[in-house]
């Protein structure tokens, strides 16, 4: 649009124009279309063309030799064969047209299963390879690449219809995948051609793939059995789904007015709607976008303390005998499997291994952690002691009690945080305006990976908030990455990469899926005269989010089912779970080192010269030390969760804790918290029925962020020592190698060595976060 006048067409092809005119993506071409001129001007020069005349049933070849060839490729660059990808997709879809669609995806799919199973039985070698296993790869990754367009809306759209309808969607395609890799005769087809696999990836292929028919009990023998856990299973998917629905609608709030909100920046205030019938309220969101600043810098106590039970009770009534339902047939399925808990079901499949070392680990984490913690918590309350000596301040904070509540840990760590280390995040934030940074952010990680990030209005969209980029490697197109950024009443709440297309190879014709996802976040908009501005948690968060995308964009499978996602798509696939955060922690980590934030640092006046306002030397380093600044607190308050998520999947409803027994899940997680974050907790609150990662695949999973940083540190630390430098081309095609291209084609364990010369250790992270080792 912005090179002149192209018209946008619909259809099964990519193709680019190149030549002086430069790359030009082209989303679709028609299955059949009139022959249509379109010019196209830049930098002075028109370059006009027939650009098709595609009749239902020609190929793409015929309709390119209208096309001058020194001015054609096709979009995959060397190859003859177009791309599959995100430009074939259509996410504004109606719900009654999500509802048909679906249909007709679980139709082709189970299609293509039947006719697996009808294969000749009489095939050896390569060919039974790909009858068998290549023909579920396939299955897969098409039936992965159509559902994104049919899923994504119940995470972005403002349509309630298109939501629900989405919902549905992606309940209806969980079922059809649990269904398929429940199925015995699959399994014993696949199993019987196991031995066929030739490359390492297809031997990592089998595997994962026979693993996934097993963790659904499609190995029992006992055809009842079989049934009762299928049941068991689609009946907690229905659960998860309902659960994780109420969260994405709910528009909880609290409405304060403008005194309760003092000490909170002026213009924070003057961006929240005014409350209906109260001239002097503010409706005050519940999102991490709101709340959050509210709990870091309302002076009142009694404010914050509304605030947090409000969050807290959020989805409280729904969900609440949902989630306790849907524990209880996880466990009820895991026993039927012959496990003893759905932790330990879990577990199988990743990198820990067993219950016992997840656990473990978390336990020892938390008594590495325990008198930095009491250190951290004195120096808190010591300071609250401060404020409620000065009479001024204590009609402020209208309380007179001493002691650290849970709704005060924010605000006088963000407190001690601005005194201590001279750091204000209010003032800090005006270097980091969202899209400048995003700018820089994606300038950095396209001088590590060798990737260009290229903007364009020709990818199909759901809002026009959301942002494309093509991803170039060379003059490969390698990806496509969206950005959606701001919050919208309907969207999901919280900040997250979603893959949107997998990468695959379909080994029947040779097309080559390349990978896409998306940046679905909350971030603040623009307030009154000033651009949106990140504060620099949010910037770190932002740059450990991109690793995330980096992964997906990086990886170069041939089947989905080793393509980078995770389950909050239907699909499946992935690498192990404790292993996902790990590049984009190791990445993430940059965020505070000095080189870096000299470049990505700049203010939102835009002013440049002797003027221009700088991050100063001692703020580069406050910020270096806020990595270690609280982590007694903040590590603790983690690995006490990751605990509760051990222990409630790990034992049959009623829970024990201790000497305790008979507790609900609720009362389970409120032990957990006040034992090993040392806070009370809010009572008549109940902070799971909000709680999204034990819905979206993280159950029994959660210690999976704290193992992974364990050893992203180890994978940082040994980044920083490279002789070439930590963002230099040779590290960087080193990362990509050995960690983010291959993706789930080898396990967590083989790329953590591979890519050190040695095994992982904790020592990394202990030396960075000052915990004694």
């Amino acid at each position: 649009r912005k090179a002149g006048m192209l018209e946008r067409y619909r259809g099964g092809f990519g193709v680019a124009l190149i030549g002086r005119i430069g790359f030009l993506p082209l989303s679709r071409l028609p299955a059949a279309a009139p022959l249509a001129a379109t010019s196209i001007r830049q930098k002075g020069v028109v370059a006009r063309h027939a650009l098709c005349a595609l009749l239902a049933g020609s190929s793409i070849r015929r309709a390119l030799t209208r096309f001058p060839r020194k001015r054609i490729r096709m979009a995959c660059g060397s190859s003859n064969t177009p791309l599959l990808g995100v430009h074939q997709l259509t996410f504004s879809r109606k719900a009654a047209d999500i509802s048909a669609c679906v249909e007709a995806v679980v139709k082709d799919y189970e299609g293509r299963l039947e006719s697996l199973l009808k294969t000749d039985s009489q095939l050896i070698g390569r060919q039974l390879f790909d009858a068998t296993f290549g023909s579920l790869a396939n299955a897969d990754g098409h039936a992965a690449l159509v559902s994104a367009e049919l899923t994504v809306p119940a995470l972005v759209s403002g349509d309630a219809e298109a939501r629900a309808a989405s919902s549905a969607a992606k309940k209806r395609l969980q079922n059809m995948w649990a269904r398929a890799y429940m199925r015995p005769d699959l399994y014993a087809r696949l199993a019987a051609a196991q031995d066929t696999a030739e490359t390492p990836e297809e031997h990592r292929l089998t595997q994962v793939m026979l693993q996934k028919f097993r963790h659904a009990g499609a190995h029992l023998e006992n055809a009842v059995v079989r049934g009762e856990v299928a049941e068991l299973d689609a009946r907690c998917a229905s659960l998860a789904f309902e659960i994780e629905q109420n969260i994405n609608e709910d528009c909880s709030h609290v409405v304060l007015s403008e005194e309760e909100l003092e000490g909170c920046a002026p213009e924070f205030i003057k961006s929240l709607p005014k409350a209906e019938g109260d001239a002097n309220g503010r409706q005050c969101s519940v999102k991490a976008p709101v709340s959050l600043p509210i709990m870091r810098r309302a002076a009142s106590g009694e404010t914050r303390r509304k605030v947090q039970e409000s969050s807290q009770r959020q989805c409280m009534d729904k969900n609440g005998p949902l989630l306790s339902e849907l524990i209880q047939k996880r466990h009820e399925a895991a026993c039927k499997m012959g496990f003893a808990s759905h932790a330990e079901r879990m577990l199988g499949s990743k990198m820990a291994g067993a219950v016992k070392t997840a656990r473990g680990f978390c336990e020892d984490m938390l008594g590495r952690l325990a008198k930095l913690q009491d250190a951290e918590l004195g120096r808190l309350t010591a300071r609250k002691r401060i404020d409620l000596e000065q009479p001024q301040k204590r009609r402020r904070t209208e309380e007179s009690s001493p002691e650290l509540k849970s709704w005060d840990l924010a605000f006088y760590t963000d407190l001690l945080k601005r005194e201590e280390l001279s750091l204000d995040d209010e003032q800090l934030k005006e270097f980091f305006p969202l899209e400048g940074t995003i700018e820089r952010l994606l300038a950095i990680y396209s001088e590590l990976l060798g990737l260009a990030f290229v903007k364009t209005s020709f990818l199909p969209v759901w809002h026009e908030d959301v942002v494309t980029f093509e991803v170039r490697r060379g003059e490969d197109l390698v990806g496509h990455l969206y950005l959606d950024q701001f919050p919208r009443d309907g969207k999901f709440g919280h900040q997250m990469i979603i893959p949107l297309a997998p990468s695959f190879v379909d080994s029947s014709n040779g097309r080559r899926c390349i990978p896409a996802c998306a940046n679905i976040s909350n971030l603040p908009r623009p307030q009154g005269d000033k651009p949106a501005l990140l504060r620099f948690a949010e910037m770190r968060t932002l740059f450990h989010e991109l690793g995330h995308a980096m992964h997906c964009l990086c990886t170069t499978t041939k089947f989905s089912l080793l393509s980078w996602a995770w389950p909050m798509v239907p699909w499946p696939g992935g690498v192990e779970q404790d292993f996902l955060e790990l590049p984009s922690m190791a990445l993430e980590k940059f965020a505070s080192e000095p080189s870096l934030l000299r470049r990505v640092a700049r203010h939102y006046s835009g002013k440049e010269g002797p003027e221009a306002p700088t991050l100063g030397e001692d703020t580069i380093e406050s910020i270096q030390s806020l990595d270690k600044f609280m982590v007694g607190t903040s590590q603790s308050r983690y690995f006490a969760m990751a605990l509760f998520d051990l222990l409630v999947h790990a034992q049959a409803p009623p829970y024990s804790f201790g000497a305790a027994c008979g507790l609900s899940i609720e009362e389970l997680h409120r032990r957990c918290l006040e034992e090993h974050a040392k806070l009370q907790q809010l009572s008549g609150t109940h902070p799971c029925a909000s709680w999204y990662h034990l819905v979206i695949g993280y159950d029994a999973g959660y210690y999976g962020y704290g193992w992974s940083d364990v050893y992203a540190a180890d994978v940082f630390e040994c980044m920083l020592q490279a002789e070439e430098g930590p963002l230099s081309v040779e590290t960087g095609a080193k990362l990509r190698d050995e960690i983010l291209g291959p993706c789930a084609t080898r396990t967590g364990g083989d790329m953590l060595r591979a890519f050190l010369g040695r095994e992982p250790t904790a020592d990394a992270w202990c030396r960075r976060n000052g915990v004694p080792m």
